[in-house]
């Protein structure tokens, strides 16, 4: 977080501390994008500012605080549109993905104890429903209950016996939280924001603004809910409700015997994320005989970070048993793992922010190893654009093998001769892409060395940092 990004988001925090979501005009509708929001488990308190951005949209900033330590922890940032539709969600450098909270830039006492000082108490919840056979509980909570003339602005609460993982973003959970505006006079109620939160009291992930506008009906209430509000509506102090007594949701629980995080997991280049889609045992046995003997692969594990004018990208390689290379690609926001062979044809590919991996489903193609200079090949490519899915994406690539020269020329940590194979690649989905690399007979693996995307020119590729485990 820059310096000017630091003091904005304090400044904006600090003076709205006297604000909330619930204190907007109750003849309002709730805005496109939601400003301000706040809600406190117990000495955590949560907090959202919206940073204003171009065309009337906004960067919402959350940031959990712990009132009694005190610390500041970074959540996540939500881009939205003037409507309120999001446009991308960091949490922390991961993009499109949960991660746990990080630190926050700004850990000075004065601060933190200013913000700490937000007009937000810590929910009280009343128990309006016993927990039903998925273990959930139905709750209101009573320190945030508010009635101004005819409008009642109620938050509810659900509990669930075991965690979960929400989509899109795999965000854990094992309260919702929901704030409405309700008219006792009409019975119209209006859906303000909506939480999920994790069993140490963070937010992780929210509803609100126009975003919450489009999933309205989602959020009708309950015919149980209706009786509690028009109930509340009743009565001379809403702050004396009563219903099936006090409840504190119990702390560390399991994730529920159906949680299952939807994106994958790709730290640390596993396996099993590409096994659980294998492809075909025709397939498989024709990409083997391809690979056998010549192209098998001299190392275990090879890394490298690649250089370019579109930064950095950090990759590692493992060589399995059948020959392949399972590479993961470390983009800094999002990770992409691929199986091939010689880090050439793709076999398989997923995104850390992918629900559905992309496998071959078959292959035409004139390569032969080993290779040499004067050599030309074109492989053709159909693979599943998404496994489960009716839908195919085909590659032709094109390639030509000539000479090349001493492989410690690309890095010194390189041995014996390489050969440079340029292949030009054609899909129906994107634009075509020309790559000029390295054949390492020593490794039998290409390496990058230039290449162009569509009408660009073509850019060179440095390696650095390479580490061989042989």
């Amino acid at each position: 977080m820059s310096r000017l990004f630091r003091h904005l988001f304090l400044f904006c925090t600090l003076s709205l501390l006297s604000l909330s979501a619930r204190s907007q005009p109750a003849s309002d509708d709730p805005p496109s994008v939601s400003r301000f929001d706040a809600v406190r488990i117990n000495d955590r308190l949560n907090v959202m500012v919206a940073i204003p951005g171009k065309n009337g949209g906004a960067m919402q900033v959350w940031q959990a605080y712990d009132c009694q330590k005190p610390y500041a922890e970074a959540l996540y940032r939500h881009m939205v549109d003037a409507e309120g539709s999001p446009q991308g969600r960091f949490y922390g450098n991961e993009y499109g993905r949960y991660s746990a909270p990080q630190p926050g830039s700004n850990q000075d006492p004065a601060v933190l104890k200013k913000i700490c000082g937000l007009p937000e108490r810590s929910v009280l919840w009343e128990k309006i429903e016993s927990a039903d056979k998925y273990g959930a509980t139905t709750l209101i909570d009573i320190a945030s209950l508010k009635r101004e003339a005819e409008i009642l602005r109620v938050r509810v609460g659900t509990d669930y016996a075991a965690s979960d993982f929400d989509p899109p973003y795999d965000a854990p959970y094992s309260l919702k939280v929901e704030n409405y505006r309700f008219n006792c006079e009409t019975g119209v109620s209006t859906p303000l924001s909506a939480f999920d939160i994790d069993d140490n009291g963070y937010v992780t992930d929210s509803l609100d603004g126009g975003q919450l506008a489009r999933r309205k009906t989602a959020f009708d209430l309950t015919p149980l809910l209706q009786k509690t509000f028009a109930q509340l509506c009743t009565l001379p102090d809403v702050k004396r409700f009563h219903a099936l007594g006090h409840f504190r949701p119990a702390s560390h629980k399991s994730p529920g015997s159906m949680a299952q995080q939807m994106l994958p997991d790709l730290n640390g280049n596993p396996a099993s994320v590409l096994a659980a889609v294998p492809l075909a045992p025709a397939l498989q046995q024709q990409l083997k005989t391809l690979v056998h003997p010549w192209a098998t692969p001299r190392f275990q594990q090879l890394s490298w970070v690649e250089n370019s004018r579109e930064g950095r990208v950090s990759v590692h390689m493992v060589a399995d048993d059948a020959g392949f290379i399972r590479k993961l690609e470390d983009y800094g926001i999002w990770k992409v793992q691929r199986l091939t062979i010689a880090n050439d044809i793709q076999l398989a590919y997923t995104m850390s922010i992918s629900y559905s991996p992309s496998r071959l489903k078959q292959l035409s193609s004139t390569l032969r190893y080993p290779l040499t200079a004067g050599q030309h090949y074109q492989n053709d490519a159909v693979s599943e654009s998404s496994v489960g899915k009716d839908e195919d994406s085909h590659q032709r690539e094109t390639c030509a093998v000539s000479s090349g020269g001493d492989a410690r020329e690309i890095n010194l940590a390189f041995s014996g001769r390489y050969l440079k194979v340029t292949c030009t690649i054609a899909t129906d989905k994107q634009p075509v892409t020309v790559i000029e690399s390295a054949w390492l007979e020593d490794l039998r693996i290409l390496a990058p060395l230039r290449a162009k995307t569509g009408d660009k020119p073509m850019g060179a590729i440095t390696l650095s940092d390479v580490k061989i485990i042989r």
